[in-house]
């Protein structure tokens, strides 16, 4: 049996919660508002924090949804109706 508890405590140190997660999210987002916060912003430094911003939404984004993938064999046509789709 405590073989069976450590396995399972390793695949729980594997996978994240949704929460641990988003703290990590909290901390860079903390960063980027801070860093906002220090006076005016030359116009790197605005596209600078802007480029920061966007890879937060992203990441907020895949941990809900998971990483984007592409189709490994996407059909070549799909009807406007989505019923019919060919390979």
């Amino acid at each position: 049996m405590a073989h069976d508890q450590s396995r399972q405590h390793r695949v729980d140190q594997a996978r994240p919660t949704i929460a641990d997660q988003l703290e990590h999210i909290t901390d860079r987002f903390d960063a980027l508002t801070h860093r906002a916060r220090l006076g005016r912003l030359t116009p790197a430094q605005y596209d600078e924090l802007e480029a920061d911003a966007q890879a937060i939404a992203a990441d907020l984004v895949q941990t809900f949804r998971g990483r984007r993938t592409n189709p490994t064999n996407p059909p070549l046509y799909v009807s406007r109706d989505g019923t019919k789709a060919a390979w």
